[in-house]
């Protein structure tokens, strides 16, 4: 699937699923600012640190979720778990200090073809990766035997999905398809027939209509995405168009990136020509050599264009080729027909502008504290980004 982040999605499951009778456990980092958006509507709350060093043992995490199932059929409820494991964040913990994962990865690893750079450290870390892997297999396992153990694994609806791509240099952060190409299962046996692979174009935003449907809750008019149920059903036609964004997420990452692909085209638009800092933290994170670095990573041109059928790890560049100059523009004009219909303010050239010295700024000074307000959300405020819901396209 294709990830369009929504920071409002979890805050939107939490004032819906209390209202409908739902007892809600939350475990893991909470990752919206203010924590309060999510946390007054949380029956339980466990486990709140970011738990990156993976001192937090996943048998934790199990012992939380299962004490969630069991206060839900205590009170004769159904519930809502949302449980943010971080065995795939830096750093890479091969093996926790609780003994996971039984099952160890002792042959090296090959850099993934789309990274496009190689080392011993790199592969030291590739392999500690798949160990990490690993021990959140047997952490989800975990859950699902709870499940069965409550007699509730037949109409959960259980929805697996990462936040973002590997953190490794053309992946997280970016808008690369190893960056927000991302795995999702979906599993409920009374409802979604079992193997079944999904080719169509599907986002994160499509979860909370799914799981609002899947509750017996009416899914406001106004909601983007589709249910999962109705693109499986072929009541929905399939997306032309996935959009997505990034800034590098914060000022010491900062790239903007927009990105839109169809079925078998991707359109990257880089607006600054500044240095890719996102892209430096990549590099700098894996301790890999300046001869290590993609140029066009550090250093995009305004566009790029890949043909993902025949370059799926995004290596040619075909924006330049006059043969593809109608599919560049045609993707052009979706990528910004999209932005008007959702009024992004980074339509406008000077807004994208005053954003990248606002982060700039803030290089040097403080922003981490809890009263703290980006001054650029006054652009999303005026330009009214939030009163209406884009066309599913």
């Amino acid at each position: 699937m294709w990830k369009q982040r929504d920071a409002g999605l979890v805050e939107r499951i939490k004032r819906i699923a209390p209202e409908a009778g739902y007892y809600t456990g939350f475990l893991g980092k909470t990752h919206i600012n203010p924590k309060r958006l999510v946390e007054d509507y949380v029956d339980h709350r466990a486990i709140a640190s970011s738990n990156f060093s993976k001192t937090i043992s996943i048998e934790d995490y199990a012992n939380e979720a299962g004490a969630v199932m069991q206060e839900a059929a205590d009170q004769d409820k159904p519930f809502l778990l949302i449980v943010n494991y971080a065995d795939a964040h830096r750093e890479f913990v091969a093996k926790s200090r609780s003994g996971f994962p039984a099952k160890m990865v002792d042959v090296e690893i090959a850099p993934f073809s789309w990274i496009g750079s190689d080392s011993l450290h790199l592969r030291q870390e590739l392999k500690d990766y798949f160990n990490c892997m690993n021990r959140l297999d047997e952490a989800v396992g975990m859950v699902l035997a709870d499940l069965a153990k409550f007699e509730v694994r037949d109409n959960t609806l259980i929805i697996y999905i990462s936040d973002h791509g590997a953190d490794f240099p053309r992946a997280k952060g970016s808008v690369y398809e190893h960056g927000v190409r991302i795995p999702m299962i979906v599993n409920c046996p009374k409802r979604f027939p079992a193997g079944k692979v999904e080719n169509k174009m599907v986002s994160t935003i499509d979860i909370l209509p799914t799981m609002l449907i899947a509750a017996g809750i009416p899914v406001p008019d106004s909601l983007p995405g589709f249910a999962l149920q109705d693109i499986d059903s072929g009541k929905v036609p399939p997306r032309k168009y996935i959009h997505t964004f990034t800034t590098g997420s914060a000022p010491s990452l900062l790239y903007m990136q927009f990105g839109i692909r169809d079925e078998r085209y991707k359109l990257i638009y880089n607006p600054d020509r500044d240095p890719n800092l996102l892209a430096q933290s990549r590099y700098t994170n894996s301790k890999l050599s300046s001869d290590q670095y993609v140029e066009s990573f550090l250093h995009p041109p305004e566009y790029e264009l890949f043909d993902l059928r025949e370059d799926p790890d995004e290596w040619n560049n075909l924006a330049e080729s006059e043969s593809h100059g109608a599919i560049k523009q045609r993707l052009i004009n979706a990528m910004q027909h999209f932005q008007q219909e959702i009024h992004d303010p980074f339509i406008d050239k000077a807004n994208v502008t005053k954003f990248i010295n606002e982060q700039k700024e803030y290089q040097t000074k403080p922003y981490k504290r809890a009263d703290f307000q980006w001054p650029h959300l006054d652009m999303f405020r005026s330009a009214g980004s939030l009163a209406a819901a884009p066309s599913r396209q």
